[in-house]
């Protein structure tokens, strides 16, 4: 949506005028009619899909403050995840309900036009603020938000509706009465917005072009290099896609007034699993831990007394259990198919192994190791995401660790349309501002420019100036290229 030309050159703009124009008191409104008239645009059904959310989750916000029941926020609960369930694993369960029909009555059963639903726009996204929002106030962390208007712009505040940042409504309820606008607030919010389309149009999606292309090519055609290329590229592309996206909605959010938290911390840096989840879309990864993980391990604990169970140690075996539940679950909310379960589990297995078995030894590692190891298994991870089906999954690892020349005239093809200058020299970028040696370069001319002003204003120059020519760039890309859509629209 971010980078459709209507969004960028029409309705975006149209919208921020008639915003800044308003009295602060209409401002909520305005952000819940144009966040509820996108979602309209996209697909009626998933509009009122959202109300009932709204409605729905406003209501136990204030029973939950009045009665203070448990039974209550479960019920909450479980109406949230059973809207979310509904929706994004009918096909599952309608495949499974037919297979059981047919086992039953020994004959095969014509599907329906209900295996063709549509997932609801943001469902993934808002059921998770929602539930946070429930058990917030039921820890006392929150009142409710008895302004309906300001409870349901929350809900569909539409930088973050469609992917996040996961912005609890503790995080945001401060802005969402009182916030100001300012120049600065709104000139910064430019700038993030225009990096992460630069991201997104310039970086994501030319590498998808090459993931694309070699993807879609019979695995058995592929020589192990370009497997490698692909896998690369996509890891690249998530990342780019994911974080540029990120930065658009939360440089809209500053030209609103509103600061939403970081999603991302250079991730393809980390040294260990669990510190690249930690980095890794950190609104989700702190959510998974606040409102799953601990939980699980609280509940646990308070079961399991001894310190010992069958010679593993009771810490070592809450971390475990909770950690394979957590990730499990991280997984089916990603998709429905059995591959996006067995990424949650394979995550969890690394976490688990380095934590309980082989902490020290990954502690004494090399620095450089530390990293090549994550780096590896991080693209072992992305595999499961980006082929159809555990069958391809296995099969492309074949080809990453056993040598395959590949069939010649599909390395041909590829070499020759895929691999070129521009490709090259986008990957080199990519792998470059996936590290922080532009951040820390910045972060060193401000230090530096505080003694000299004139470094200060050449900074402010150059700064100005790229800017610029990125967004010249990335509009050139936008108005060339064929829609992109963001790759974690589709969770």
């Amino acid at each position: 949506m971010f980078t459709t030309v209507n969004f960028t050159f029409l309705l975006l703009p149209l919208f921020l005028i008639l915003y800044f124009i308003l009295p602060g008191r209409f401002r909520n409104f305005s952000i819940l009619i144009f966040s509820l008239f996108l979602v309209f645009l996209f697909d009626p059904i998933s509009a009122v899909i959202l109300l009932f959310s709204i409605c729905l989750n406003y209501s136990f916000g204030l029973i939950i403050s009045k009665k203070g029941n448990v039974g209550i926020l479960v019920l909450g609960i479980i109406l949230n995840i059973a809207l979310l369930s509904g929706f994004k694993y009918y096909q599952l369960l309608f495949n499974l309900f037919h297979i059981v029909a047919d086992i039953v009555s020994n004959s095969a059963h014509q599907t329906t036009i209900f295996s063709t639903l549509i997932l609801p726009l943001g469902i993934s996204f808002y059921t998770f603020r929602a539930i946070s929002y429930l058990v917030d106030i039921y820890r006392k962390k929150t009142e409710p938000e008895y302004n309906f208007i300001d409870f349901s712009t929350y809900l569909t505040l539409f930088p973050i509706f469609i992917a996040g940042p996961i912005a609890r409504y503790v995080e945001v309820k401060h802005d969402l009465h009182t916030r100001k606008l300012s120049f600065r607030q709104i000139a910064g919010g430019i700038e993030r917005f225009i990096i992460g389309l630069a991201r997104k149009v310039i970086i994501a999606n030319t590498l998808g072009a090459v993931a694309d292309q070699i993807f879609s090519t019979p695995i058995e055609d592929l020589s192990t290099p370009l497997a490698w290329l692909g896998i690369i590229s996509y890891t690249m592309q998530i990342f780019f896609d994911f974080s540029g996206y990120t930065d658009m909605a939360i440089g809209i959010g500053m030209m609103l007034g509103f600061t939403f938290p970081e999603n991302f911390n250079y991730p393809y840096i980390s040294k260990n699993i669990r510190e690249f989840w930690r980095r890794w879309h950190m609104t989700l990864s702190t959510w998974l831990r606040d409102y799953l993980f601990l939980p699980i391990a609280y509940s646990l604990s308070r079961k399991w007394k001894k310190n010992t169970y069958a010679g593993i140690k009771t810490d070592n075996l809450l971390y475990t259990v909770a950690t394979m539940i957590t990730f499990a679950i991280c997984g089916i909310w990603h998709g429905s198919t059995i591959s996006f379960l067995i990424w949650g589990v394979y995550y969890a297995l690394f976490m688990i192994i380095e934590q309980v078995f082989l902490k020290r030894p990954f502690a004494r590692l090399w620095a450089p190791l530390q990293h090549v190891y994550t780096i590896l298994v991080v693209m072992g991870g992305w595999v499961f995401f980006r082929t159809e089906g555990l069958d391809q999954a296995f099969k492309f690892y074949q080809k990453l660790f056993v040598y395959s020349a590949g069939s010649v005239s599909s390395n041909s093809y590829l070499y020759f349309f895929v691999i070129n200058r521009e490709t090259i020299l986008i990957l080199i970028c990519s792998i470059i501002l996936s590290t922080p040696v532009f951040s820390m370069l910045k972060t060193k001319l401000i230090a530096l420019s505080e003694t000299r002003k004139g470094i200060l204003q050449t900074y402010a120059v150059i700064r100005l100036s790229i800017l610029f020519l990125l967004l010249i760039v990335s509009l050139s890309f936008v108005v060339a290229q064929t829609y992109h859509p963001f790759i974690y629209f589709r969770f």
